[in-house]
């Protein structure tokens, strides 16, 4: 399929049929950390959108074809969701078609646009991210289009969660050094209570990274830093998905559609498809052909589609 990708077990949400609405790198920013790799620019709009049309046929083939369990239906973009122009109607179609939960993930940049949280108001669970406070750590760690700034998002994510009938679950992804300092934490900490989501939700890097220095802070560090955001806050890193018993037949087409939006370890494919010695087989020979690279992170192996915007 061209849109939808899983179910992947997702370490927030559980089972999420994940959909992607944006081209690979249609985003405002340009993180260190994004695991889809680094982008050539950073847009103020999207310069494309895929028709809604073709997007709601996909999910509505699956919802009447595919015995795989889900437990939400996740909005999500190779970038950022909210530059889609049509995603009230995706959010509401898709919620009426599936009968299942939505949810939508946002790096917040343009939550203080009136239009975009009414939007974002339809969702069920809105996960929007918040990984500085401060201008300069802002810039660094997300490095967004120049029109955007952080204390915009701080009064509009505040706005969103005033206005909203469903969740927000703020989080935070700490890179080393960047935005774990004292400093950023104070602020970061200031921030949250000014936006009061339902949830603090905190990460690390655990894929690998747009930039190889961007690393991950310690789990001894983590904890600190769950106990200094207190009771709301909680570490969200790996999730171990439980996996049905009598899998569907794996298919690579469906391997490498899945790897083309996220890497994944062999467990993770596994925990999604089954069939371990088959799956060890396809990445085979996906990897001597070339359709697939191995990414080494902290010890563990993770398998991707190589990105053309990065020249090894």
């Amino acid at each position: 399929m061209k849109y939808l990708f899983g179910p992947v077990p997702s370490r927030r949400l559980g089972l999420s049929l994940g959909v992607d609405i944006l081209p690979a790198k249609t985003c405002n920013m340009n993180c260190v950390y994004c695991e889809i790799g680094p982008g050539k620019k950073t847009y103020s709009q999207a310069p494309s959108s895929p028709e809604p049309r073709e997007i709601l046929k996909e999910i509505k083939e699956f919802s009447a074809t595919s015995k795989r369990r889900f437990d939400c239906l996740t909005f999500t973009a190779s970038g950022e969701p909210t530059l889609h122009r049509d995603l009230a109607l995706l959010i509401k179609e898709g919620r009426r078609i599936t009968g299942k939960p939505v949810t939508v993930l946002t790096n917040s940049s343009t939550v203080s646009r009136k239009d975009i949280r009414e939007t974002l108001c339809l969702a069920d669970v809105v996960l929007p991210s918040l990984d500085a406070a401060t201008p300069e750590t802002f810039r660094k760690i997300n490095r967004p289009h120049p029109d955007i700034k952080i204390t915009s998002i701080i009064e509009g994510l505040s706005r969103l969660r005033k206005e909203m009938d469903g969740q927000m679950w703020l989080e935070i992804l700490f890179v080393n050094g960047i935005n774990d300092t004292e400093k950023e934490l104070l602020a970061l900490r200031e921030a949250t209570g000014i936006i009061a989501p339902h949830r603090i939700q905190l990460n690390t890097v655990v894929r690998p990274p747009a930039e190889k220095w961007a690393k991950p802070v310690t789990k001894k560090r983590m904890e600190e830093i769950r106990s200094f955001f207190g009771e709301k806050a909680e570490i969200v890193i790996d999730f171990n998905a439980q996996v049905e018993s009598g899998c569907q037949l794996i298919l690579e087409s469906e391997i490498l559609d899945t790897l083309r939006r996220r890497p994944l370890t062999l467990q993770d494919i596994n925990g999604l498809f089954g069939r371990y010695e088959q799956i060890k087989k396809i990445l085979l020979r996906l990897l001597k052909e070339g359709d697939i690279e191995e990414r080494r992170v902290q010890g563990r192996v993770f398998y991707a589609v190589p990105n053309p915007l990065i020249h090894h």
